[in-house]
């Protein structure tokens, strides 16, 4: 299997890179764009166009009996080892850690052996910037400097006005603290997800990533007394005291009439909906980024039991990351 590997940024959200020629040739007209033109903004160094800064880490997943019940998927089968990937948002590998503008990734791949490989691509937004890969690019396009080198102020505002619903993950980002650990916030998957269980019931789901040890923000002085590259540090020393450094896996309960293909949109009441504990996702060591870097997480790679939804921004994250990643490598 060829492993695949997503970043996610805020000021470039919900970015997109992948691995293999014979999937970048399938690839959409739009695709091929999207990435191009986020290389473009991003200086085309040899980096991710999104979510250049990171580190990755090992872990573990504990399932609970509970997510049994919900999906035959191995994954929720028994404890499994976990490789992550922890960033910052934006093309710029230096980008300052306390940065508010751009949102924080989080990539992992569940592997509990055999076919049950399945991986995650999540941020610190319940909602997506975009809800189409043609919205995306024009996202994107508006962006490029003008013959002057300036950004377009005109372009830009001509854009959002007319697909006001591009600022509502910015606005999220916006009401929050500045992020004062990676494993301090809580991340979502976006896109809705179908479980299905041995008796073949199926329930719609969004997933949730929720602090251990509850979420940690910081205030704009705080923030701007730390390091540049504080979270990594941060974390170390949470494993190496032993201190909380993970998060519960929750699914977010959907139900019939639900929207499966606007990821900029939360559902009806969706922060009251009903909840399920899946299993536990703990952080367990620093890891060489080579182990990260080398491959690409891929959240269409999902074992028996976990659907992605049908929708053109989910399906044609693979591709895309195909051409990204054959370029930066």
């Amino acid at each position: 299997m060829v492993h695949r590997h997503l970043l996610v940024a805020a000021s470039l959200p919900m970015a997109l890179a992948f691995a293999t020629t014979p999937a970048a040739a399938q690839a959409p007209e739009t695709t091929p764009s999207i990435v191009e033109t986020m290389r473009t903004l991003s200086g085309k160094q040899k980096a991710r166009p999104s979510g250049a800064k990171g580190q990755c880490f090992t872990g573990s997943f504990v399932p609970t009996a509970e997510a049994k019940n919900l999906s035959k998927s191995p994954v929720f089968a028994k404890t499994s080892t976990v490789v992550a990937r922890l960033s910052v948002g934006g093309g710029n590998p230096k980008v300052m850690d306390a940065n508010k503008a751009v949102n924080r990734g989080f990539s992992f791949r569940i592997d509990p052996g055999g076919a049950g490989q399945t991986e995650f691509v999540m941020v610190n937004a319940p909602i997506n910037f975009v809800k189409s890969p043609e919205q995306m690019l024009e996202f994107l396009k508006v962006r490029l400097p003008g013959a002057d080198g300036k950004p377009q102020a005109d372009k830009i505002k001509a854009f959002t006005d007319a697909n006001p619903e591009t600022t509502g993950q910015g606005r999220y980002l916006a009401s929050k603290p500045v992020v004062g650990s990676w494993v301090g916030v809580n991340y979502w998957g976006i896109h809705p997800y179908t479980l299905t269980n041995a008796a073949g019931a199926k329930q719609l789901v969004k997933f949730k990533m929720a602090p251990l040890g509850g979420e940690v923000g910081l205030t704009d002085e705080e923030a701007k007394a730390k390091p540049a590259d504080f979270l990594v540090d941060e974390l170390k020393g949470r494993i190496e005291k032993k201190q909380p450094a993970g998060f519960d896996m929750i699914a977010i309960m959907g139900k019939a009439g639900d929207e499966k293909t606007n990821a900029t949109q939360l559902w009806d009441g969706e922060d009251a909906r009903p909840t399920v504990k899946l299993g536990t996702l703990t952080i367990t060591a620093l890891e060489k980024n080579e182990t990260c870097d080398n491959a690409i997480f891929d959240p269409t790679t999902l074992a028996d039991g976990l659907a992605g939804p049908d929708d053109p921004l989910f399906i044609q994250r693979q591709p895309a990351y195909a051409i990204s990643i054959g370029e930066r490598l």
